[in-house]
């Protein structure tokens, strides 16, 4: 029963999902870093892990809570933004877009801390995966900005034109 239903829906003719004579704002230089962003994340939560379980024991037992809390808000905060990012970028959603930029502006001082905190010890893996995960977030805190400006100024355009084509389609009745 379910497999039929599952083969009629392949067997439906598609729509296009844009429709021809709209115009696309996806932002492309947003979307490169996101991409790259999503390859390297797994990379930079390996390097954090290795570095975690390597100096967790030389840690004060104060530093060891607050240094597991933050690793695991930053890997948290890590997937929803990049999520966010690419739903709100290439589907152009404008709050799921302005939730990226948000909570890259919230990561971006936590990911310094990381870097900068002297009361523990960076190890130098955990130093380099982060200063190029902060390199990606610095770029992308203008660039998300950049993008969010052109998506709101379009989804505008957009409502304002919708808005006088439904008076005009009133005043021809």
């Amino acid at each position: 029963m379910a497999l039929n239903a599952f083969q009629k829906e392949l067997d439906r003719p598609k729509r296009l999902a844009i429709v021809p004579g709209t115009e696309i704002v996806t932002y492309l230089p947003l979307q490169v870093s996101l991409y790259f962003n999503v390859y390297y994340s797994p990379f930079w939560i390996v390097a954090c892990v290795i570095s975690l379980v390597d100096k967790y024991s030389t840690l004060a037992s104060h530093y060891k809570f607050v240094t597991l809390t933050v690793y695991i808000i930053m890997f948290l905060v890590e997937a929803c933004r990049l999520y966010l990012g690419y739903e709100g970028n290439l589907r152009e959603k404008v709050p799921e877009l302005a939730g990226f930029w948000l909570l890259t502006l919230f990561q971006t001082p936590i990911t310094t801390y990381v870097i900068a905190n002297v009361n523990t010890t960076v190890l130098p893996l955990e130093r380099a995966a982060t200063i190029i995960l902060l390199l990606f977030l610095l770029v992308q805190v203008f660039i998300g900005f950049r993008s969010l400006q052109l998506m709101v100024r379009a989804q505008v355009i957009k409502f304002n034109l919708t808005q006088l084509d439904a008076t005009h389609s009133l005043r021809d009745h």
